[in-house]
């Protein structure tokens, strides 16, 4: 992952607590990958907060869909314009 001169301005140090197996795992991934440790970080942590977003968005897609099922207000809606393309 490359930071532009313009997230430069925007990051933020974090620190986090790692069991030492995971971080001699981020070693081993680092010296494989020829990257950075904390480039590894910065991607892992995009793609788990990529992953929840996507999960959130599935699940109230999800809810709309039960809710748009169930409400007898919705489905009346649908049964006038169905009536209105036999016309």
């Amino acid at each position: 992952m490359v930071i532009s001169a313009l997230e430069k301005n925007s990051i933020e140090k974090v620190t986090i607590l790692l069991p030492k197996i995971l971080k001699h795992e981020v070693l081993q991934l680092k010296e494989s990958l020829q990257i950075s440790m904390n480039s590894i970080y910065q991607i892992a942590i995009a793609e788990y907060v990529a992953k929840k977003k996507r999960e959130q968005l599935r699940a109230e897609a999800l809810m709309m869909i039960d809710e748009y099922n169930k409400n007898p207000e919705i489905l009346e809606l649908i049964e006038f314009e169905e009536d209105l393309d036999e016309y």
